[in-house]
């Protein structure tokens, strides 16, 4: 047994030669046969299992083309006949209750077991479901008094890149009974999935606040005239805040709830911190001001992965900025700007300016600088642009089976900064911040206004994959001066132009497919099945090789896709939280025990595993 920060058993493996509109009935049913799935839904969250009715029962076959649905009886029964032969997943789900899938450890975590179902055989399961768990309380500022209109976000220990750090549950699937507190303070989180959560909070004020200091109050205290009024007090402000109190995401209060479990009573305090102001000028190469810049600041050691955490503003005429409202802490500022010259502001040709306006403005210009804010006013900060960064290079096509796009400009070519393609991937709805290139009809692509960093690349187009999701084109290979540097970012400094840049795609896509059987020869079902790249610098959330893991079905079978040339691990473990295929740590724990395979373009590699 091997514990990690996900609790689990590491199997050594070895390759092997060689509709709900009435009770209990179906809606919509779609192909048919003479298979069928029947069982039962059972509420788990007691001393014994109880029959759980009016559960929404839904299943889906395993190329995703169809599914149906039905509802539980009273005694928790239900069932689906004129199944045709193959390999079925089992969702049950119901507001307030955690969504389970048919054979996962974990309630609420997919993917769930496949129950394989043949001509004429009728395939009998039970499904275990729990009731959500709740958690509410007070947001309050320090002195006690309620804090309504504010908005908690509920947090948990996330893979964010390589390392791991609080941040956004990955899919909003919990209720509230308000999006915001009330006029009480008071919130309430319920249908939760068992497990450890953190609160945070990020209060709102308006610009202006001050503390009172104590020299204002034996000034107030004193008689009329007495003394002269003392300096107004440092401008003071609200920061994000941990609950229960903390702006340290380190030392947030973890809260763990079980099944059903209902967590009630806590209470998050609110006080103020002292805030800062900033401004600084921001100049051209050249030296004149860079009016409409916009300058963006961000911490430089995120503790916390959130959306929204950075500040911005636009230069005026004079090229001047002002910040407000800045917490103390660790800062980057970034500028980014056009060498174009502003458009006047009352052009004589009404038609030009509408062309100038929809125009992408060309942020050609870069500067940053770092800076540390404690609570005092941030004056004078300058920033010198110079040539932001670009890159430059073409696409590859490699294939027979589909034709690529007969104009290569329909390409959606993108490049996106490994850190903040972390923190969007852990942020529902978060902006990764992808800069497009421009691509030609021929295959040649251009993108200026990067700043230093390491970006990896994205494409789309109309058509592009079709509907199953195997057939189409991948992007596969990056080439930087005709070496393939494999699945690490391109690195781009200040100032530099990166060139002879070849992006490859393939119509083919890679995957590993057989039967994970016992020590007895037996179908080994609901184990789960990982591969992930041999090369530990890919461990990580942005890798465009990371897969995610499956299940074994009840006959042991198990596919993998989208597996990109390469070598890989292949790994057999009873568990597998929903982060832990990108997480070093885990990776680290059970590669001693894993299969190590080559899969070549495109290709389909049959691997039977043996648990031993």
């Amino acid at each position: 047994m091997t514990t990690t920060s996900t609790t689990f058993a590491a199997v050594v493996v070895a390759a092997v030669l060689a509709s709900a509109s009435e009770q209990g009935r179906e809606r919509s049913p779609r192909p048919t046969g003479t298979g069928a799935i029947a069982g039962h839904v059972v509420r788990i969250d007691g001393a014994a299992p109880q029959p759980a009715g009016r559960i929404a029962v839904t299943l889906d076959a395993a190329d995703g083309g169809w599914k149906r649905q039905t509802v539980s009886d009273d005694d928790g029964s239900f069932h689906f006949d004129r199944l045709p032969a193959g390999r079925y997943g089992l969702t049950a789900s119901k507001v307030g209750w955690v969504t389970t899938y048919y054979g996962s450890p974990r309630p609420g975590h997919p993917p769930g077991v496949r129950v394989a179902v043949a001509d004429g055989a009728r395939v009998n399961v039970e499904i275990p479901i729990v009731k959500g768990a709740a958690i509410g309380g007070r947001i309050v500022h320090a002195d006690g008094r309620p804090m309504s209109r504010q908005f908690p976000w509920l947090l948990q220990e996330r893979v964010v890149g390589d390392r791991r750090m609080l941040a956004r549950l990955p899919e909003q699937r919990v209720g509230s009974f308000e999006l915001r507190t009330n006029d009480l303070g008071e919130f309430r989180f319920f249908g939760l999935e068992p497990g450890t959560y953190y609160i945070v909070v990020t209060p709102s004020i308006a610009s202006g606040a001050r503390v009172t200091t104590s020299d204002e109050v034996r000034w107030a205290l004193s008689p009329p005239g007495a003394t002269r009024a003392p300096p107004p007090g440092p401008p003071a402000g609200y920061t994000r805040i941990y609950c229960p109190g903390t702006t340290d995401p380190s030392a947030a209060e973890p809260i763990v709830v079980g099944p059903g479990e209902v967590r009630e009573g806590l209470e998050c305090r609110i006080q103020y911190v002292p805030v800062a102001r900033m401004t600084g000028v921001v100049r051209r190469p050249d030296g004149a001001p860079a009016a409409g810049a916009t300058v963006n600041l961000v911490e430089r050691e995120p503790r916390a992965s959130l959306e929204g955490s950075g500040r911005s503003a636009r230069t005026d005429a004079s090229g001047h900025f002002v910040l407000q409202n800045v917490p103390p802490g660790d800062y980057r500022m970034t500028v980014r700007a056009s060498s174009a010259p502003a458009a006047p502001s009352a052009p004589a040709d009404p038609a030009r300016a509408l062309s100038a306006a929809a125009a992408p403005r060309l942020f050609d210009l870069w500067g940053q600088t770092d800076v540390l804010v404690s609570g005092q006013d941030v004056d004078g900060v300058a920033i010198s642009l110079g040539p932001a960064a670009s890159m430059s290079g073409r696409l590859s096509f490699s294939g027979s089976a589909v034709a690529p796009p007969a104009d290569l400009s329909s390409v959606r070519l993108q490049f996106t900064d490994v850190d903040a393609l972390a923190v969007s991937l852990s942020n529902p709805g978060a902006s990764s911040g992808a800069q497009s290139a421009s691509v030609a009809a021929d295959g040649t692509f251009q993108i200026t206004g990067l700043a230093p960093g390491r970006y990896v690349a994205a494409a789309s187009w109309p058509g592009m994959r079709a509907s199953d999701g195997t057939t189409g084109w991948w992007l596969t290979t990056v080439q930087l001066g005709g070496r393939d540097i494999g699945d690490r970012p391109i690195e781009v400094s200040a100032h530099q132009t990166v060139g002879d840049i070849t992006i490859g795609f393939a119509d083919r896509i890679g995957s590993v497919e057989g039967t994970l059987t016992d020590a007895a020869g037996a179908p080994a079902p609901a184990y789960f099945v990982l591969a992930f790249p041999a090369e530990r610098e890919s461990w990580t959330t942005t890798s465009r090789r990371r897969v995610s893991p499956v299940q074994t079905g009840t006959d042991g079978r198990y596919r993998l896709v989208g597996l990109l040339p390469g070598e890989y691990f292949l790994a057999v473990v009873t568990d597998v939280g929903r982060d832990d295929g990108a997480d070093p740590q885990f990776l680290e724990s059970i590669v001693g025990g894993a299969l190590r395979i080559a899969i070549g373009m495109g290709e389909a590699r049959r691997q039977d595993l043996r648990i031993r």
